[in-house]
């Protein structure tokens, strides 16, 4: 789905049915809301930095990080960047009880009693949803809404260790198959299985990355948001800054 920022008018839609209608967990492509969130409150900041063990456990399942081992400690640029669920994990305990499934459903636009949000009880909960993995569930069409949101507030100060984050996965980090030659792009890749074991990839960014003109949101059935869903976004923007869309 590709959307203009300003008119929210819809550009382009394949599969309408779906991007309306199928409803997926999103993946870490909540993890740019989940940041935001926190660095709008205080509670964390830009430049706070913590060495990711790269293991992860919640709930008796492994979240290990995918990324590669780094000589740096993880901030929240590069925790965008290289989708680090220790460093969202970790700060998302942050939150007070329920704030972080309200803060979803807000720019989300989902409204109360949807049953698309369940916040759960404690802390494995909190952190489950801050990566996407359970506790929510959305559409392509919403997330894109979503994102207009993050590409309306793109120039906001408390933004940009956020917008910097999401150059920096296409740039150097998850989703360098979503770049487009002459432009940056700001974007986060998604990997999740639904509760039936489908894998869905995600992509959701936005172009040009500092003045957005266009959202984009990609779902499709796939093992890896980088490797199958950034590509396809990438094509989609290319097409666009041709003129052909």
């Amino acid at each position: 789905m590709l959307l203009d920022v300003r008119s929210r008018r819809t550009i382009a839609m394949r599969a309408a049915a779906v991007a309306d209608g199928f409803l997926a967990p999103p993946g870490s492509t909540v993890k740019p809301f989940v940041l935001a969130a926190l660095l709008r409150d205080g509670k964390l900041s830009a430049t706070e930095a913590w060495p990711c063990p790269g293991r992860l456990t919640i709930g008796g399942r492994s979240f290990d990080c995918s990324h590669p081992q780094l000589d740096f400690p993880m901030r929240v640029e590069t925790a965008i960047a290289y989708s680090c669920n220790c460093f969202v994990a970790r700060v998302a305990e942050r939150f007070a009880p329920g704030e972080l499934a309200s803060e979803l459903a807000r720019v989300g636009r989902i409204r109360p009693g949807a049953g698309r949000i369940r916040p759960g009880a404690g802390p494995d909960a909190v952190r489950l949803l801050a990566l996407g993995e359970e506790g929510i569930l959305t559409t392509a069409a919403e997330l894109a809404m979503a994102y207009r949101g993050l590409a309306l507030q793109a120039g906001r100060a408390e933004m940009q260790a956020v917008v910097t984050g999401m150059e920096g996965a296409v740039e150097y980090g998850t989703a360098q198959r979503a770049g487009v030659a002459g432009v940056k792009v700001a974007g986060k890749t998604g990997s999740v299985r639904t509760e039936a074991g489908a894998r869905i990839a995600w992509f959701a960014g936005f172009v040009p990355s500092r003045a957005p003109e266009v959202v984009v949101t990609v779902m499709l059935q796939g093992h890896s948001g980088g490797s199958d869903a950034a590509p396809v976004a990438g094509r989609i923007l290319a097409a666009y800054r041709a003129g052909r869309l």
